[in-house]
């Protein structure tokens, strides 16, 4: 579903709407394809794809090893990002309250401006210093009314930006922006020791695998494929890239 093309007044009573259920002392706070693996995802249109582990014919021992640790993760971000793109409006304060009970792992959702200046927040406050402004150009290639995401360093660790574009007219109005650190999805995988993700510069959760990956050139791994298999001096990895909002996260796990 397209963004509805909204004038600046009418953003404006949005926020406000937003805001008005918690005037009384709280504030409120793709479809961009992104490239998946013939083993694991189905071609699709307009929303996010599933892995399929459904064809035990098509699927290795370790690419199945890897697809089970994901499935369930990738059914909630997946969620997430047709939560997102179903959005028609700002939302208001009940249907943020309904997004962050839907999707209890989020740290917040944040409504910014065409410049990166905060409107709404919930929670009002952020335990992370984030940057927005990152978000607001659209990526080269991209729908301008496509999600957008980057994943920030911070010293509580890393966080994941998703941003829902809103425009009017053509351009860039406001960012609603729902934001998670992927250690709160660790809950939906019962091995989370055997998975290591990341992106191609920071490392987002090492499993019990720390330091086994990190003399990989990942950059140069992503330009060459999205699926694959990697060696190390005592280890081996099956690994999978999964864009989201055009920011490609790596899984890893080690081979069987």
């Amino acid at each position: 579903m397209r963004i509805r093309p909204a004038s600046p007044a009418a953003l404006a009573l949005a926020v406000l709407v937003w805001l008005m259920p918690c005037l009384g002392g709280c504030g409120l706070t793709d479809t961009q394809a992104w490239k998946s693996s013939r083993r694991f995802y189905y071609t699709y249109v307009n929303t996010p794809a599933r892995i399929d582990v459904s064809d035990p014919v098509t699927l290795s021992e370790n690419d199945s090893r890897l697809a089970s640790r994901l499935m369930a993760v990738d059914e909630q971000l997946s969620g997430l990002e047709q939560a997102l793109d179903a959005l028609g409006s700002v939302p208001d304060g009940a249907a943020v309250d309904a997004l962050l009970r839907r999707f209890p792992w989020l740290s917040g959702l944040t409504l910014v401006d065409a410049s990166g200046v905060i409107l709404a927040a919930e929670p009002p406050v952020s335990l992370k210093q984030l940057d927005f402004t990152p978000l607001l150009e659209c990526p080269p290639g991209s729908s301008p009314r496509a999600l957008r995401a980057v994943v920030q360093d911070t010293v509580l660790g890393p966080e994941v930006l998703v941003a829902r574009p809103l425009l009017a007219g053509g351009e860039l109005q406001a960012l609603l922006v729902a934001s998670f650190d992927f250690r709160s999805l660790l809950p939906y995988t019962s091995t989370p020791g055997d998975l290591v993700v990341r992106t191609a510069d920071i490392l987002m959760w090492a499993g019990d695998e720390a330091g086994s990956l990190d003399g990989v050139d990942w950059s140069a791994q992503i330009a060459k494929r999205s699926h694959g298999v990697v060696r190390t001096e005592s280890s081996a990895f099956v690994w999978l890239v999964r864009y989201m909002g055009g920011q490609p996260l790596v899984f890893a796990t080690p081979v069987a």
